[in-house]
């Protein structure tokens, strides 16, 4: 009842004015909280299957104006993205243990085109075996994921983010170049950070992070890319 008075109310707006952005904005849905498993977490909640696998149920809060979610989960050794849909706020999921994985959800209200996507949370499925944890992949890069670049810049720094369950992160290596997959740049770096790269108008870069931990534990980012534009 309360989504039929909702949709009146709608029809109400849109019969008072021809603004259809209005309609857009009202039936867009809310983009959900994680719940669980959280951001930097070690996962040990689940039904372990065998040795190689468990189940998790996947948790997070009510959308207004959703009908249903999509739950996209990528393992973050493999870089492989499953995408499951669920018609309530949880879904159990089947996982690898001892695995490193990210997640975020879409909301999605079928009516409309428009859609919601959640923050992005890490963790590590728990699994026999680890007495440590490599690190989480970089994140969140700078200049982000296919940023265009005004054609009058000469100089970048590149900046991400990084956590390690363990809290033991010792070095970044950084991979940059024009050709894809970069090449070695820079290594032993102590900061998430890397100022005074030239760069040239008209031209793509490419470039990622390896990150290592105290204990010799490494892991890859995706390959970022972005563009200085031409005049």
């Amino acid at each position: 009842m309360k989504r039929y008075l909702v949709i009146w109310s709608i029809v109400l707006l849109i019969g008072c004015s021809s603004d259809v952005d209005l309609l857009n904005e009202v039936l867009s849905p809310i983009a959900v909280s994680l719940v669980f498993p959280e951001d930097n977490s070690l996962c040990t909640t689940g039904i372990v299957l065998s040795d190689t696998e468990s189940e998790v149920t996947f948790e997070w809060t009510q959308s207004e104006n959703a009908d249903s979610y999509r739950v996209v989960l990528i393992n973050l050794e493999t870089n492989e993205t499953d995408t499951f849909t669920a018609e309530t706020n949880s879904l159990d999921i089947r996982l690898l243990r001892s695995t490193p994985y990210s997640w975020y959800v879409t909301s999605v209200l079928e009516s409309s085109d428009n859609t919601s996507d959640s923050a992005i949370a890490s963790f590590y499925n728990a699994g026999p075996g680890l007495s440590s944890y490599a690190p989480f992949p970089a994140t969140d890069p700078s200049p982000q994921q296919n940023a265009q670049l005004p054609s009058n810049t000469t100089t970048i720094t590149l900046e991400w983010q990084s956590s390690d369950l363990d809290g033991d992160i010792a070095t970044y290596d950084v991979f940059f170049g024009t050709t894809n997959p970069p090449g070695p740049f820079a290594q032993e770096l102590t900061s998430n950070s890397l100022e005074n790269i030239d760069v040239t108008s008209g031209t793509q870069y490419f470039w990622r992070v390896l990150t290592r931990d105290a204990q010799g534990n490494q892991s890859n980012s995706q390959i970022f890319s972005f563009e200085v534009t031409v005049n």
